[in-house]
């Protein structure tokens, strides 16, 4: 008789590494007095990394779970009644769903990915991850409280709406092969439900069998939302938006905005106290441009979505969503909707 050969687990390395990262980080900030020197403002870069790290990690485990109960639980039966398979059809239903989830765009890639996996149309499922962080409840409440102004909240809500839109259903002309396994985008699978190649198993769907998927997505994903922080701690430290805003053409104004929100890789559900804090040095349009984009496309998420996508179609993704939202944002800024 053969003997069976036992497959050990992978080590966690994602895990462990993420927390080596974190456990440094906060050493660095305890001891950021002593480090303070000269040079590179280290104690300054810690405080923002931690912050951000600190900020981000809820969100991240929090689309993370739904996006293991999503597989676990929701088969893609369900999902076809709730998403229409008519890729056109399906973005309005996305764009509901958009405005009642309360997620940040770190929540947002795995949600999207799972999505991907249970059938739903590209269209739809890129219209959810762009406009669920830039339209959802919690991102209404800051964006008043920052600003007090409902046209303001309206003007926000309606360009994010245009945007995610006309980014989603872009994917229409040239879909792209999104994911990395080349059959799970594959729809014309012969009704093997969940598109594998070799077919499936069935997700364990006990407790502890979702935690342990969980843990393993989060430690997979971990390494490269750290890595997105530090690129943005950087830009934060060495990049002064405040003092490059002074004399710049409405497009130059609007052009540092969009790239601020990329690069400060704010929260959605904070970034309008931020962009309050700019609307001394910089016009409503530059301001409304950090607001729509930043949620949509910034570092953090450029390296959740490379952990998980393939390059062309995050640089994809990168280039058709600057380019429709300089161009919503900043048309309506010249028409005077924006003032």
């Amino acid at each position: 008789m053969f003997e069976t050969e036992t497959k050990r687990p992978a080590l966690p390395w994602g895990a462990l590494v993420g927390t080596c990262v974190i456990a440094a980080l906060l050493v660095t900030w305890a001891l950021q007095g002593s480090l303070s020197g000269a040079g590179f403002p280290v104690g300054r870069a810690a405080t923002i990394a931690v912050g951000m790290t600190l900020q981000a990690i809820p969100f991240l485990l929090l689309g993370v779970v739904v996006a293991e109960l999503i597989e676990a639980y929701l088969s893609p039966a369900l999902i076809a009644r709730v998403f229409p398979t008519n890729p056109l059809a399906s973005v309005p239903t996305a764009l509901l769903a958009a405005f009642v989830l309360p997620v940040c765009d770190c929540s947002a890639v795995p949600i999207f990915r799972s999505l991907l996996r249970k059938g739903v149309p590209l269209s739809a499922a890129t219209t959810l991850m762009l406009a669920s962080p830039a339209i959802n409840p919690l991102v209404f409440a800051s964006t008043l409280y920052a600003f007090g102004s409902w046209s303001l909240v309206a003007a926000r809500v309606g360009l994010s709406v245009i945007v995610a839109l006309t980014v989603g259903l872009s994917m229409l002309v040239i879909p792209p092969r999104a994911l990395r396994e080349e059959s799970l985008l594959d729809t014309d699978h012969g009704g093997d439900a969940c598109c594998c190649e070799h077919g499936c198993e069935m997700p364990d769907r006990s407790v502890s069998g979702v935690l342990a998927a969980t843990g393993r997505s989060f430690g997979r994903i971990l390494p490269f939302l750290l890595g997105g922080v530090a690129a943005s701690t950087v830009a934060q430290v060495l990049w002064p938006v405040s003092s490059l805003l002074s004399g710049l053409p409405a497009a130059g104004a609007l052009a540092l905005m969009m790239g601020a929100g990329f690069a400060l890789s704010l929260c959605s559900s904070s970034d309008a106290v931020i962009a309050r804090s700019f609307a001394s040095l910089a016009p409503t349009g530059a301001l409304m441009g950090f607001m729509v984009y930043g949620p949509m496309m910034d570092v953090k998420n450029m390296a959740l979505l490379s952990s998980q996508f393939r390059g062309a179609f995050v640089a994809r993704l990168f280039v058709t969503v600057t380019a429709v939202a300089a161009l919503v944002v900043g048309g309506s800024w010249w028409m005077g909707v924006l003032s």
